[in-house]
């Protein structure tokens, strides 16, 4: 996720000024929290399950320096405990009727299809406002996000204690935006990130010789594609019937059918794959701002997954011709 939330440029609504006031303060407190991993390991007051995590990152970072050619040489060389389960708290909003994402635009980064607060209150505070005004919206917590090169982003304890797998996805997804952003373009720096974070997690398999963990991981990424193809037929459904000029009433009713229905299809994969899963999506009423904040991350992933079998999984090759690629269209 790159939120990248800086003090700069044009502040012109007290709105706009809290904002970008608690931006600041945010990552301020990060950075005032943030200590050498180093300083970190010899720390008697420090748990040995963070010790070790941490250690685990490193050779993380190392990897993605020495073989995937990202900058991990640059980021997460420091700890931060900031004392809460999230960083930050992100919220997507789409109209009742459309799944176009509503956006925001920030200074330098163009406009993105989500909002992030330091603050959970703040986030809920906005969610509120934009429900009132008829937006179907959906909020919830991020681990971690990139400051895309302004600032050297540390390890927090947001995300320190997930399995080495996990870890290693997340490292390798945060790496690849500062390895290659694209102002305004929300869809192509999620897709990029996602399709390389995945490929980097299976070459750091393979070159642990880890052979039974890659196919277990392997397993997961076709569970998530299974997910993400009914989160699509979904979505073209939706889309048709938005287009489709009928009374908002008998919309607002079949919207409601094709979202129950998602969740009944969602609760078929669950069985199949056994075990548990998709809480957050068995539970409550979906929305269009659901499937906005799944379709931003996995809606170009089949393309940059293609262009890196193209480029004969050459990583420079593949960051060249993604760079050259044209803007999404919105």
């Amino acid at each position: 996720m790159a939120l990248a939330l800086l003090v700069m440029g044009l502040l012109c609504s007290c709105q706009t000024v809290e904002f970008y006031s608690q931006g600041a303060c945010g990552q301020a407190e990060i950075i005032w929290k943030s200590r050498p991993i180093d300083q970190v390991l010899v720390d008697p007051s420090v748990r040995p399950r963070v010790k070790s995590q941490l250690i685990v990152v490193q050779g993380i970072r190392q990897f993605a320096s020495d073989h995937l050619t990202l900058p991990g040489d640059k980021s997460y060389g420091t700890y931060a405990d900031l004392g809460r389960p999230y960083v930050t708290w992100v919220l997507y909003a789409a109209p009742e009727f459309s799944m176009k994402p509503k956006t925001w635009w920030y200074p330098t980064l163009g406009h993105l299809d989500y909002r992030g607060y330091f603050r959970e209150s703040d986030t809920r505070k906005l969610a509120g406002q934009l429900k009132a005004q008829g937006y179907d919206v959906e909020v919830g917590g991020v681990d971690a996000y990139s400051t895309l090169g302004w600032l050297h982003d540390p390890v927090l304890n947001c995300f320190v204690c997930q399995s080495d797998i996990d870890l290693a996805e997340l490292i390798f997804h945060e790496l690849t935006h500062r390895r290659l952003f694209r102002n305004g373009d929300t869809a192509f720096n999620e897709g990029l990130a996602t399709a390389f974070a995945e490929e980097g997690v299976k070459r750091w398999l393979v070159h642990q010789g880890r052979l039974q963990d890659l196919h277990h991981y392997e397993d997961l990424l076709v569970k998530r594609d299974e997910f993400y193809q009914q989160i699509e037929v979904t979505r073209n459904k939706l889309a048709n019937l938005y287009a489709s000029g009928r009374p908002e009433r008998e919309m607002r009713r079949e919207k409601a059918i094709a979202l129950k229905q998602l969740q009944d299809q969602l609760r078929d994969l669950r069985r199949r794959w056994g075990g548990r899963g998709l809480e957050s999506w068995l539970k409550g009423n979906l929305n269009n701002a659901h499937l906005v904040a799944v379709i931003t991350y996995q809606d170009q992933g089949l393309m940059f997954r293609k262009l890196l079998r193209n480029c004969g999984g050459d990583a420079d090759t593949f960051f060249a011709r993604a760079r050259a690629l044209p803007k999404t269209p919105r």
